[in-house]
C-alpha cells in the first residue's frame, strides 16, 4: 500500500509541473477578460511631467489587448455625471461608440495637436463617443484609450500611466503647438488632470475646451467638452460643472470597473 500511495504522489506532483509549464513564463496571462474581478495591480510610479520624459512603458501589441476587441458597455460614463446634463440632455456614450483604431487619438491630441511620444504610436484599444452637440453650444465627447486590463499585466499600466503624462505635458505646452492657446489646470495628479483651454480657430474665432483626464488599471479616459465659437460669441448655455474631484473619480472608476482594474 505504501508503494502504491508513494506512486500516486508522484504522478500528482508531475501534473502539478505540466500545468505551471503550460503558463506563460511571467506567470501571465497574455488574453484579456473585460469581466475579470481580479484587483488591479500596483500602479507603477507617476511619470514626471512639466516635459520630462515618462519612464519607457513596457511594449505592448495590439494581440495582447486584442485589438479586434471592442470595449464593453459598462466603460462609458452615465451622461447624468457629465456636465449640464440637466440642460444638454447627453446621450449614453455607449450608443455611439465607435472605435478609432490602434492609432486612433484622444480628442485633445487633436485639439492641441500634441505630437505622440513614439512609445504610444499604437494603443490597442481606442473608441470614442459623441454624448451630443447643440448647435451653437458645447459638444461633450468621451474616449477611451485601453491597453487591456492591467489585472493580468502590470506593463499595461504602466503604458497607460505613461500616455496620460505624455499627454498631460502636451495639454500644458499647448500654447506651444497651437500660438495663441491659453490654458488654465485645475487639477492635477498622477493619475488624473482636469483644465480649461481657450484654442484658437482658423477663422479668426476660438475653440473653448473643458478637459478631463484619468487613468486606472491599463486604460486612461477622458471626457472633452467643448464649444466652438465665433469672435465674441458665447456658448448658448453657461458653462456649469460639478468639483473636479468627483468628476474624475467617476470617470477614472467607471472604466475600471468594467474591465475589473479597480
Amino acid at each position: 500500500m505504501r508503494s502504491l500511495r508513494l506512486a500516486a504522489a508522484t504522478v500528482a506532483c508531475l501534473s502539478a509541473v505540466a500545468l505551471l509549464s503550460a503558463c506563460d513564463p511571467d506567470g501571465t496571462d497574455s488574453g484579456d477578460s473585460a469581466a475579470s474581478a481580479a484587483p488591479a495591480a500596483s500602479s507603477p510610479a507617476a511619470p514626471t511631467s512639466g516635459g520630462a520624459k515618462s519612464p519607457a512603458p513596457a511594449k505592448s501589441s495590439a494581440g495582447a489587448a486584442g485589438a479586434a476587441d471592442r470595449l464593453p458597455a459598462g466603460v462609458w460614463i452615465d451622461p447624468k455625471a457629465v456636465p449640464m446634463n440637466s440642460a444638454l440632455h447627453w446621450k449614453a456614450p455607449a450608443s455611439a461608440a465607435k472605435p478609432l483604431g490602434s492609432k486612433g487619438q484622444l480628442r485633445i491630441e487633436t485639439l492641441c495637436k500634441i505630437p505622440r511620444d513614439a512609445s504610444f504610436t499604437e494603443v490597442p484599444m481606442v473608441e470614442t463617443a459623441s454624448l451630443g452637440a447643440p448647435s451653437g453650444d458645447w459638444a461633450a465627447d468621451e474616449t477611451i484609450a485601453s491597453f487591456g486590463s492591467a489585472a493580468k499585466s502590470s506593463g499595461r499600466a504602466q503604458s497607460a500611466f505613461g500616455l496620460l503624462g505624455a499627454v498631460a505635458a502636451g495639454l500644458k505646452a499647448c500654447d506651444t503647438t497651437m500660438p495663441g492657446a491659453t490654458v488654465a489646470v485645475s487639477s492635477d495628479d498622477s493619475t488624473f488632470l482636469a483644465a480649461t483651454l481657450t484654442v484658437p480657430t482658423a477663422d479668426g474665432g476660438s475653440t473653448e475646451v473643458h478637459e478631463y483626464l484619468s487613468v486606472q488599471g491599463g486604460s486612461v479616459a477622458e471626457l472633452t467638452l467643448r464649444a466652438q465659437l465665433t469672435k465674441g460669441s458665447h456658448p448658448k448655455t453657461a458653462w456649469s460643472a460639478p468639483a473636479d474631484a468627483g468628476l474624475l473619480d467617476t470617470l477614472g472608476k467607471t472604466v475600471c470597473t468594467a474591465l475589473g482594474d479597480c
